[in-house]
């Protein structure tokens, strides 16, 4: 599987219980984004790391790796022709930000669990409690030698599958294509932008039934194009 650490864009550590309930405003817009980015609410990474994250709640405790996958994974929901579908692709093309990570199931390894252990004993970028009492925690990785451990076991495992609403993942798939028509129009398609990449919060398998936990909206965003 190919999955790489990424520079994201995300609320500022002091402000993220100010910055979540703002996401539908925050995300609205580039406008409305610049100028998080500029108030210094929103702040945007300037290297690339994975990100542990951690819900907590009912039923109980999953912890996934957030990356950034080729788009090509989430073939499975390329189809859907709604209305609410075309509509949040977009939104998305428009934005040039991808909203929060689709969840995505595969089989993890013991080593991948004792690596993410090891990385929840530091500080935690995020502890975060919503109102359906999901407590949310988010550390991240970007130490050489840990960034190199958790690349060597993605790439060993398998292709991951779909555990998030096909529609959303369809939205993702739409997207990616219509930044790279625009490129292709433009003469500038290069096939290493980062619109043919989604960000993927990666759930083991065996922590998840059904589908997977949904990492807030706006709180680890990936940047699909310039604006």
């Amino acid at each position: 599987m190919k999955a790489l650490p990424f520079p994201c864009i995300r609320p500022a550590q002091d402000r993220v219980l100010e910055a979540l309930p703002a996401m539908g405003s925050i995300l609205s817009g580039n406008d409305a984004l610049r100028g998080a980015i500029a108030d210094g609410l929103m702040l945007k990474d300037p290297g690339a790391a994975y990100y542990v994250y951690e819900c907590s709640g009912e039923p109980g405790r999953a912890t996934g790796v957030v990356a950034i996958c080729p788009t090509s994974v989430l073939a499975g929901g390329k189809g859907d022709a709604s209305a609410d579908v075309a509509a949040a692709a977009h939104a998305i093309a428009e934005l040039k930000v991808q909203p929060r990570p689709v969840s995505l199931a595969y089989e993890a390894s013991p080593v991948m669990d004792i690596i993410l252990g090891a990385a929840k004993e530091g500080a935690s970028l995020y502890a975060v409690t919503d109102p359906a009492g999901i407590t949310h925690r988010v550390w991240e990785v970007k130490r050489e030698d840990a960034v190199g451990a958790i690349r060597a076991m993605l790439d060993q495992a398998p292709e991951p599958a779909l555990a998030d609403d096909p529609a959303y993942a369809a939205a993702l798939v739409e997207a990616s294509q219509l930044l790279a028509d625009d490129a292709h129009a433009a003469g500038t398609y290069t096939g290493k932008e980062p619109f043919n990449f989604a960000v993927a919060a990666l759930f083991p398998a065996a922590q998840i039934a059904g589908a997977a936990p949904q990492v807030p909206t706006g709180l680890l965003t990936h940047q699909v194009a310039r604006f």
